[in-house]
């Protein structure tokens, strides 16, 4: 039985949410505030589409997880307002802004006994893999301190409130 996942947020990221879900589950419903971003992805999975949180998660009742890739300062809110409809939550990073947005998200995550989780792809880059693996055969000795340099080019509009 497939599992329905909802798609909060139809920018660059919900559409590669999208292309994994449907590996595994539906994708069910989308939203965003810009309804010509909610109908393309809509359309494109034969999904729902929704203008704003509230109506989804009033009208979808069998919905197992959303899925927030909206703008990062939105993160928490709509993080706590699914998992307080009893949804769990996939949350693009940065999870929060704040550590007061984060306990919060994780405290509305226990309330409503339901799982928060957060993205973070990089774990299956094979740079990553290949380090993990030296480390857990010991092969690069006791390790005091480490520096690492990531470049990744993000437009301006990537940095809302938060730094890279």
């Amino acid at each position: 039985m497939h599992k329905n996942f909802a798609i909060i947020g139809c920018g660059r990221i919900g559409c590669r949410h999208a292309e994994q879900i449907i590996q595994w589950a539906n994708v069910k419903a989308v939203c965003d505030i810009v309804p010509a971003k909610a109908d393309e992805l809509a359309a494109f999975y034969n999904a729902t589409p929704y203008y704003r949180l509230e109506d989804l998660l009033l009208a979808e009742q069998n919905l197992d997880a959303v899925s927030i890739c909206t703008p990062n300062g939105l993160h928490a809110t709509h993080t706590i307002k699914s998992l307080g409809s009893g949804i769990n939550v996939l949350c693009e990073k940065p999870l929060c802004l704040s550590v007061i947005e984060g306990n919060a998200m994780i405290a509305a995550a226990k309330n409503a006994g339901k799982k928060l989780f957060v993205v973070k792809q990089n774990r299956y880059n094979p740079p990553v893999i290949f380090l993990k693996k030296l480390l857990s055969e010991n092969k690069l000795g006791n390790i005091f301190s480490f520096q690492i340099n990531c470049f990744w080019n993000r437009p301006a509009e990537y940095y809302t409130g938060w730094k890279g």
